[in-house]
């Protein structure tokens, strides 16, 4: 038998299983195509209703960020009013106040000062704070609107006690741009149902179907379970498909109808075509089979002599070329053999060389690993550095304030001096080092507002001529308004740190020049000092971390060598950028800062702090550090405030309980129960849910701050705290 023949034979067994099996998969493949068509009915179902919980978990977290405004808590209800304008969750949706009684306080949908109706469920409101959770309505009819609407809706408590309910309404045309925008086939039709099975919004005949009650038929299908998928007639006769799932926050069902005839018409449309693609491989196959065979016996023959050649050493030039892929792997193999013994000698010496590649390459990384290593060094003793002279400076203050009667009153004065300013310093140094983590971390997170740029450079220059930082300089401003979109705080941080460098590498006094001016549409501010300079070989690296000019041991300067790196960083998340500049060492050095400038923006004026009351207050401090806890009590008893200490959370619930105070200091960090847990189980008590909670804690990053907003605090400071922080919770 022919070799021909076997290849006949061999297309036959496979051509016939093949067909066979086709066929298997071509109605596999149907009820797939028809799985899938459900499937994707049931997905758009699902991203529907979490597009309305997004919506719904929108519009809750506006009116509880609204329940938290000062505005609301002192009685303000005009400037409430505008607050819940602004803040209202989607265009169309409006914001309504209501007082325990039912009564509509604020609509944010009318003129402040309109005459507003009383609810006519006012039992909802009562029901709603006594619970202290919100709800969302189903769709009711508004007589003054004269349309339809649905409220999304929360209880409020102010720290006065006041409670309120707060809600965010909403037509039922809002919720149709969950299924708006053409993202599904015309044929099918979206249905929005409150729990009772009446229709908030359509996405056919919506004028003619909103507010009106399913079918029950339809009805007794979607309260029976979460999602699924049912058939049933529609209006015109046609069967439909229809796949619901019911809204996670607000018990709404979604309804997603295909026509059956679309579906099945879509999966029959790819059978045909898969079909005659399978005629067509069967014959592609045979005939390739046929082809391979009569070329076979001539390719194995030239194989051969390529190989006997290779056998004998010879070189393969070249080799024919085959039109089947497995004989032309076979040339290419012979081929490759045929390289690889031409170059052995080759490889070895490349081998030669990569190696020796190797040892330069390690040689290398070795010295930067030590490089490395003693700049590590360096820090660790530069930062001792930095942390034992203040703490030996506070530490012989504290020896000279316990001589008592041994110092005079000027003596004691400049010890707590001492205190204050070293203090100040070790605060800074902390500071520095955690932001400038979370810069390099990539988590500093901006407030931003227009604000004048020279304003801002001119708080921070007060600030330093009433610590005495600039006694020994003449400070000179030539400044212009320059509206920039900043975070106030952070540019303070920028131009403290531009000034600080400027006093400090200036120990000779002499002029500081500060400037404000326009360069096209930006701003520009510029701190000149006629200081030490920067060399040359410096001036390239000034804004890495940790880098610094050489110091004598005596370290005159101070600091760690992170604040350039802090103030690049800062500027360039407002959009800006920073340069240094020095003609070398011994010619001082500007600090050029440009930031994209608002035209036509007003500065938005910083809030005066609010002075403390000279009354007596009743004030908890939970602290489980004992020393840390004796002197922030002594300090608040410094402010007339009578003070009850706990050291942990238990012992702090039992206290507020009995004690009843009006504020309460409070640690995060306790054993046990964190002061999370503390201050959720006082808002949850209502006999002590009125206190006014302050979080003090060394946990300062934004997450840390909106973890204790939503735990309960009212205000949260990082350890130690400010004076004028402590005055302001005061206050």
């Amino acid at each position: 038998m022919r070799l021909r023949s076997h290849y006949i034979v061999l297309a036959i067994s496979i051509v016939v299983p093949v067909a066979v099996f086709g066929g298997i998969a071509l109605h596999i493949l149907q009820d797939t195509q028809h799985s899938s068509a459900i499937g994707r009915i049931e997905q758009s179902a699902t991203l529907t209703a979490r597009a309305i919980d997004a919506d719904i978990y929108r519009a809750q977290s506006v009116l509880k960020v609204l329940g938290h405004s000062h505005a609301l808590a002192r009685g303000e209800l005009a400037r409430f009013y505008v607050e819940a304008r602004e803040a209202s969750a989607a265009p169309g949706g409006w914001i309504i106040l209501y007082d325990t009684n039912g009564q509509q306080l604020i609509n944010t949908r009318l003129p402040y000062g309109t005459a507003l109706p009383r609810r006519a469920d006012p039992e909802q409101v009562t029901a709603m704070l006594a619970s202290g959770k919100g709800q969302v309505s189903g769709i009711k009819w508004g007589a003054a609107l004269k349309n339809h609407f649905v409220i999304v809706e929360q209880p409020i408590q102010t720290a006065t006690g006041q409670g309120y309910a707060i809600g965010q309404a909403f037509s039922p045309a809002f919720f149709a741009h969950s299924f708006a925008g053409g993202t599904l086939p015309p044929g099918w039709r979206v249905a929005i149902l409150d729990r009772a099975g009446v229709i908030i919004a359509r996405s056919e005949n919506a004028d003619k179907f909103v507010g009106v009650t399913v079918r029950p038929a339809t009805l007794a299908v979607i309260n029976k379970k979460r999602s699924g998928v049912f058939t049933h007639p529609s209006g015109d006769g046609n069967d439909v498909v229809d796949a619901f799932t019911r809204s996670e926050r607000s018990g709404w069902s979604i309804i997603i109808g295909a026509p059956l005839a679309e579906i099945d018409a879509a999966v029959w449309r790819g059978v045909p075509v898969m079909g005659a693609g399978l005629v067509i491989a069967l014959i592609a196959a045979l005939t390739l089979a046929m082809v391979a065979g009569r070329h076979l016996v001539r390719f194995v023959a030239r194989a051969s002599q390529a190989a006997a050649l290779l056998g004998q050493g010879g070189e393969v030039n070249a080799l024919a070329r085959s039109g089947i892929h497995e004989l032309e792997s076979l040339n290419e193999a012979i081929r490759e053999a045929s390289k690889r013994l031409q170059a052995e000698m080759r490889s070895r010496s490349d081998a030669e060389n990569e190696r020796n590649a190797l040892l330069v390459s390690e040689k290398t990384a070795r010295a930067r690993a030590e490089e490395q290593n003693a700049a590590k060094d360096e820090f660790l003793a530069m930062l001792g550095h930095e942390l034992r002279n203040p703490l030996s400076a506070v530490a012989s203050a504290v020896s000279i304030l316990d001589n008592g009667r041994n110092i005079d009153d000027a003596m004691a004065q400049r010890a707590r001096d001492v205190l204050r300013r070293q203090t100040d310093h070790l605060r800074k140094l902390v500071d520095d080092l955690l932001e400038v983590n979370r810069a390099l971390m990539g988590k500093l997170e901006l407030d931003k507002a227009p604000v004048d740029l020279a304003e801002v450079l001119q708080r921070c220059v007060d600030t330093l001529k009433a610590s005495g930082r600039t006694a020994a300089f003449t400070v000179r401003l030539d400044t212009v308004p320059a509206t920039v979109n900043a975070d106030p705080t952070r540019l303070l941080q920028v131009i403290d740190n531009l000034l600080d460098n400027a006093i400090k590498y200036s120990p000779g006094g002499g002029e500081i020049v500060l400037s404000v001016r326009h360069v096209g549409d930006a701003a520009e501010l510029s701190v000149r000092d006629a200081g030490l300079g920067i060399p040359a070989d410096l001036l390239p690296h000034v804004f890495d971390i940790f880098v610094q000019g050489k110091q004598s041991l005596q370290r005159a300067h101070g600091g760690l060598g992170i604040g350039l790196s802090l103030v690049r960083r800062l500027v360039e998340l407002h959009g800006g950028f920073v340069r240094i500049d020095s003609e070398g060492s011994g010619k001082g050095s500007t600090a050029t800062v440009t930031l994209p400038r608002l035209a036509g923006h007003a500065a938005v004026a910083p809030d005066a702090p609010a002075a403390p009351s000279a009354r007596l207050r009743r004030v908890l401090l939970v602290e489980d550090n004992a020393d840390a806890r004796e002197m922030m009590s002594m300090l608040l008893q410094l402010r007339s405030c009578e003070v009850v200490s706990a050291a942990s959370g238990p012992e702090a619930i039992a206290t507020a309980l009995a004690v009843q105070p009006e504020l309460a200091f409070i640690d995060i960090g306790l054993p046990d129960m964190d002061g999370y847990a503390v201050a959720r189980a006082l808002k949850a008590d209502e006999r002590t849910a009125g206190i006014e909670l302050i979080a003090l804690t060394g946990y300062g990053s934004e997450k840390d701050r909106t973890l204790a907003l939503d735990a309960g605090f009212a205000r949260h400071f990082t350890k130690p705290i400010r004076l004028d922080d402590l005055d302001l919770a005061l206050s």
